[in-house]
């Protein structure tokens, strides 16, 4: 009997020694993927960061060579003959490249500050229908460049919801700009700031361009994706601007969805919810603090 338990005892420690080798072993594969897939998604974060921004040199570049041969233009007018009819046409191009220049290195900017992680969120009630009118204004020089025509809800009505005003007009902002670059030329944009079902405060962005497959608008929500359009190189797809909305609008605790199919155009809504539901609606708590005033005198 004590050699059989001394066997016993061996054999238990032998399980035991192979069972802590194995859940090394496995602690140390399980180690090794997670590192492999970190350097494999680092890897792809730089790739595409870097197409990124090869395709926002090109996009840098465009409006600010037109900016240079434009102005050039003017300054030698005399050289050009150039009539005053023309000299304005010249100066509207220069607005329009600036604005579409401008336009380019926010995007860059916001980007590195969402990465950066330092974008800040101050809320507050904000005024959709107005804050619509001024985006579709601010809109208004691009959308007359690309032959595009912004079309707002003829019955607007007052929305109001509660997040950060500055956030979310660059989220409209991009929403915008998004659609008039998938717009062809002679198309229109629908745009409109209604309440939903369910109270939430919302602008919704219509356009009548080419729409999107279903893995092309898995590829237009990811932030340095830029759709190609066949051999010429020519960057007409939405770039950042969905991503960047998308972003923007959840950081706010608020909602983002989209919908397109090829042919047929892209639907964008951006929500936020009301201010109501935040703090309450300031007149249903004066009539209740009432109520209770008056319960309580009843009681007394």
């Amino acid at each position: 009997m004590p050699a059989l338990t001394n066997k016993t005892h061996t054999s238990g420690s032998r399980l035991a020694e192979y069972g802590e080798r194995m859940s090394e072993l496995l602690i140390r594969r399980r180690a090794e993927l997670e590192a492999r897939a970190a350097r494999i998604e680092a890897e792809l974060a730089i790739k595409a960061r870097s197409e990124f921004l090869a395709n926002m040199n090109h996009e840098l570049r465009t409006p600010l060579n037109a900016i240079i041969g434009f102005a050039s233009m003017l300054r030698d007018g005399e050289d050009y003959g150039l009539n005053p009819e023309q000299q304005r046409t010249y100066a509207e191009y220069i607005l329009q490249s600036a604005d579409l220049l401008l336009g380019h290195i926010n995007t860059l900017l916001e980007v590195a500050a969402l990465e950066s992680g330092r974008v800040e969120i101050n809320e507050a009630a904000i005024d959709f229908t107005a804050l619509l009118n001024e985006a579709v204004e601010r809109a208004e020089v691009r959308a007359e460049a690309a032959g595009v025509e912004i079309t707002p809800q003829e019955d607007a009505v007052e929305v109001f919801g509660w997040g950060d005003p500055e956030r979310f007009s660059q989220a409209l902002d991009h929403l915008i700009q998004t659609a008039v670059k998938l717009s062809h030329e002679g198309g229109r944009i629908h745009v409109r700031a209604s309440q939903t079902a369910q109270g939430w405060a919302e602008i919704a962005v219509r356009d009548e361009g080419d729409g999107f497959t279903n893995e092309g608008l898995v590829e237009a929500l990811e932030a340095f994706k830029e759709l190609h359009r066949g051999l010429d190189r020519s960057f007409s797809g939405p770039g950042v601007g969905y991503a960047v909305a998308k972003t923007f609008v959840e950081m706010q605790g608020g909602r983002f969805s989209i919908e397109s199919r090829a042919g047929q155009g892209t639907l964008a809504r951006i929500s936020l919810p009301p201010a109501e539901a935040v703090y309450g609606d300031p007149q249903e708590d004066e009539d209740g603090a009432e109520a209770v005033a008056e319960r309580d005198h009843d009681a007394a």
